[in-house]
């Protein structure tokens, strides 16, 4: 059940915010990925204790989003996208093959 996931981000990602993006980088200093704003309220809900309702409900409030957005979808890819880059903890990532 989706829901019941709570994503924990790996302990050794350093986070570093530049202007308006936030760098994710590796404990080997290497970038791996730039997150925009939205993508990091996201990040910053991924400590393992926030389902994914909550980060919708963190994104609608923070950001003005129509009511028929469908801003669970977008976190959903967000995720994704952290558990490709393999930022987040394995069992917390529910990877969909595509």
């Amino acid at each position: 059940e989706m829901n019941a996931i709570k994503p924990l981000r790996k302990q050794d990602i350093i986070t570093k915010v530049v202007g308006n993006e936030t760098i994710l980088y590796s404990s080997g200093k290497r970038v791996i990925h730039v997150l925009n704003h939205t993508a990091k309220l996201v990040w910053d809900l991924c400590d393992g204790s926030h389902p994914i309702e909550d980060m919708e409900r963190a994104m609608r409030a923070k950001f003005s989003f129509s009511a028929e957005c469908d801003v669970e979808k977008d976190v959903l890819e967000m995720l994704d996208d952290f558990a490709k880059t393999g930022v987040l903890e394995e069992k917390n990532a529910q990877h969909k093959e595509v």
